[in-house]
């Protein structure tokens, strides 16, 4: 009888609307716009971790009714912008109603700041600016990681 009772009052601690598992939050940075939802934001450097391009990656949810398109990505502290490539599943770069477009990785997307020279390096933090037609901008601080481990096949040089 002892065991029925102890995982029973064990059950009951990852219930209901305070429990302690809701308070588990990603460690990538995430912001919105409107309905846009910014997640998993990560700027890649090459695999040897400074200097050259910058990859972007993350996700963009449209959680509203219309769509909306990215007209720019910018790392606030570099001259140029990302050089956006779409994927042939978003040829205009439009993010659809209850849909999410993918930033990087093999068939998605892919943003490349063309030339970080040796002003972003693997460690570092950077401000990102995401421009769309719709909502506006959104601005958020981003990791800068090397395009290794996990993300070997999403940094600028897979691109």
């Amino acid at each position: 009888m002892l065991p029925v009772v102890v995982s029973l009052a064990l059950a009951g601690c990852g219930a209901g609307k305070k429990a302690e598992t809701l308070r588990i939050k990603p460690d990538t940075p995430a912001t919105s716009v409107g309905s846009l939802l910014i997640q998993n934001v990560v700027l890649l450097t090459g695999p040897l971790g400074g200097g050259g391009p910058l990859a972007v990656t993350g996700s963009i949810y449209n959680g509203g009714g219309a769509p909306d398109q990215i007209q720019r990505i910018s790392v606030n502290e570099l001259p140029l912008p990302a050089e956006i490539t779409p994927a042939a599943s978003h040829p205009e770069l439009r993010v659809l109603p209850q849909q999410t477009l993918q930033l990087g990785g093999p068939g998605n997307t892919t943003a490349v700041v063309p030339n970080a020279a040796d002003l972003v390096r693997s460690g570092d933090t950077r401000r990102v600016t995401f421009t769309f037609a719709r909502e506006g901008e959104a601005t958020l601080w981003v990791p800068v990681l090397a395009a290794r481990s996990y993300y070997a096949g999403y940094g600028p040089l897979a691109s």
